[in-house]
């Protein structure tokens, strides 16, 4: 059964007017209470005595779970418990134009509590919090409990004696035990968290008048889409006797700051577009619920299809999972929006050194081979900037890398991937004193997401979204607020497409590419180049600048032995390096 409740009049849209509307579901065991609300000219028509008052989402990208705050008039909802926590709420924001309602999802997520307040001058309004699936991520712990065995129809991982053993074998795969972060959070996606969390829910067919009400669980509705990252991250040993949050395991994995893991809602075509490179991931998908009717037989590990949706848009939820845009063609292929001086409400941008840093290094918490790393991969350092700012180190440690310490490439294999981190932290991150960041409130938005780019041509900037707030306010209107870094210059062209600056390319050394240095397979060397400009250029990516090492290593060392601990460091104009897969110029 679907409950409509509309306090706020259809008609009186001429022209191109835009009127704000809210929509909000919840999905309940008896009932879906679908509650409207939209601003009018006439404030007479409003009567919120039973209805919504304010609807506020936020998603921020270091945050596993956005928030839904929303305030309804009167206590019938707290009263009657027509709402109860962990119910299922569909937040809808857009606007009534002369076409009809077009509605974005924002959020869908799990309803925490109802809470109600009583005030001489403002009645009585019931309030309710909620989180996005996040929170099933963060709420479903590997606990393992052996005195429960026997005692209990669950039969689930976590009530166990055997619980450790049971845990592992998922993780004695040959590809799985020294696997990419992707194969090892497509283990966790589909054998463990449904068996930490088999919780089902009722979900109404809103279309439908008198729909008939599913029972959909976890899977029906968190999809995932992990992107490859070239990485052998040895989870086997790692995962020893792990207890905890799905999600810090998931964090753990995913090698934060060099990925990003997050739970959105978002468009069908941006969250599952087959047809070229996928806008959430930008980059190959090595694992992906989307795929699993044939990828997994029917069993443990099944992910149901079709996958479930919601809104009038469709839109799904997904846990996602990227590298993080270092790169300049990474960055290009980021969805972005533009917006002009009149969509901008209020903004507050600033230049800060507060996230300076000019000393770069990564490396593994787990050495196998027992070296110093530091010694064998020094820190990279911006000296000019140590002078300006004074020295502000970055070090960043990942769990550790899949290496055997009989394999005599697995120095130079370690060396590399300390190289290589060290050299995306300083691309992402020393250019951030030169960035603008902060805050912007424009004209609301339901299609702003974390993640993507905004371009204002206003102040001709574009930066990077790292935190949305969808404010509905029944007397106020429907303002969106982004947080924003990353704020760099953008330059118009004849396509109206903006390009970044060179000194804001990850590891740019300022040089623009060029096509005449390379010929076929080989590349001549040029003042100021480096194995990272280099794979810019001949590759589209930094991160491919172990291709030309792994190809001209012998030369290098042979020319400088100090690349032997350095890899690819010293490099000189006029060398010709070999270049594999051949060049885009």
């Amino acid at each position: 059964m679907i409950e409509r409740y509309s306090w706020a009049p259809v008609g009186g849209v001429v022209g191109k007017r835009y009127i704000p509307v809210v929509r909000v579901s919840f999905h309940t065991e008896k009932a879906c209470y679908q509650l409207k609300g939209e601003i009018t000219e006439d404030s007479d028509n409003t009567d919120p005595t039973s209805q919504v008052l304010s609807v506020t989402t936020q998603k921020t990208m270091d945050a596993p779970a956005g928030t839904i705050s929303i305030t309804l008039a009167g206590d019938k909802w707290f009263r009657s418990q027509l709402i109860m926590p962990n119910d299922m709420v569909v937040v809808q924001m857009g606007y009534k134009t002369i076409k009809g309602e077009e509605l974005s999802t924002v959020m869908v997520g799990l309803v925490d509590r109802i809470r109600r307040t009583r005030s001489v001058e403002g009645g009585m309004n019931t309030y309710i919090t909620a989180r996005d699936f996040g929170k099933t991520l963060i709420k479903s712990n590997v606990k393992f409990y052996p005195e429960l065995e026997g005692k209990t129809e669950q039969k689930n991982l976590f009530l166990a004696s055997d619980g450790w053993l049971k845990l592992m074998n998922y993780f004695r795969g040959d590809l799985v035990s020294k696997g990419t972060p992707a194969v090892i959070l497509d283990i966790i996606m589909r054998f463990i968290l449904p068996k930490l969390n088999n919780v089902e829910w009722t979900v109404w067919d809103e279309a439908k008048t008198e729909p008939i009400p599913k029972k959909v669980g976890l899977t029906h509705v968190l999809r995932y889409n992990f992107a490859k990252i070239n990485m052998m991250i040895p989870q086997f040993f790692t995962l020893d006797q792990y207890e905890g949050s799905i999600w810090n395991l998931m964090e753990r994995t995913s090698i934060k700051p060099f990925s990003e893991l997050f739970v959105d809602t978002r468009h069908p075509d941006e969250a599952w577009n087959k047809s070229g490179k996928p806008r959430v991931i930008n980059e190959t998908i090595e694992q992906a619920s989307d795929e699993s009717k044939a990828k997994f037989p029917k069993g443990e590990g099944y992910y149901p299809s079709p996958r479930f949706s919601f809104g009038k848009d469709n839109s799904v939820v997904g846990v996602f999972m990227r590298n993080t845009p270092f790169d300049q063609a990474a960055w290009d292929q980021l969805l972005a929006h533009e917006i002009s001086a009149e969509d901008v409400i209020d903004e507050d941008l600033s230049y800060s050194d507060e996230e300076h840093y000019n000393l770069f290094w990564a490396g593994t918490t787990i050495n196998a081979l027992g070296i110093d790393l530091k010694r064998a991969a020094p820190p990279v350092v911006n000296e000019k900037a140590v002078l300006r700012y004074g020295l502000s180190p970055l070090e960043v440690e990942v769990e550790g890398l899949a290496l055997s310490q009989d394999d005599p490439n697995a120095m130079t294999q370690l060396t590399e991937m300390v190289a290589g981190l060290s050299g995306k932290l300083k691309a992402w991150f020393e250019n951030n004193h030169l960035y603008l960041n902060g805050s912007m409130t424009v004209r609301g938005n339901g299609a702003f997401k974390i993640g993507q780019r905004l371009r204002a041509k206003g102040i001709i900037k574009e930066f990077y979204i790292e935190a949305v707030t969808q404010t509905f306010n029944v007397y106020e209107g429907w303002t969106t607020t982004l947080q924003l870094t990353r704020g760099r210059d953008l330059k118009l062209g004849a396509s109206s497409e903006p390009v970044t600056t060179a000194s804001s390319q990850a590891g740019s050394s300022g040089i623009k590419p060029a096509a005449e240095a390379v010929k076929g397979n080989n590349y001549t060397v040029r003042r100021g180049d480096s194995l990272w400009s280099i794979a810019v250029k001949v590759y589209g990516k930094g991160d491919d600048w172990m291709k030309l090492w792994s190809a001209n290593k012998d030369m290098l060392i042979q020319r400088d032995n100090r690349n032997v601990s350095q890899p690819g460091k010293y490099i000189y104009e006029g060398q010709v390096l070999q270049v594999p897969g051949g060049s885009k110029q």
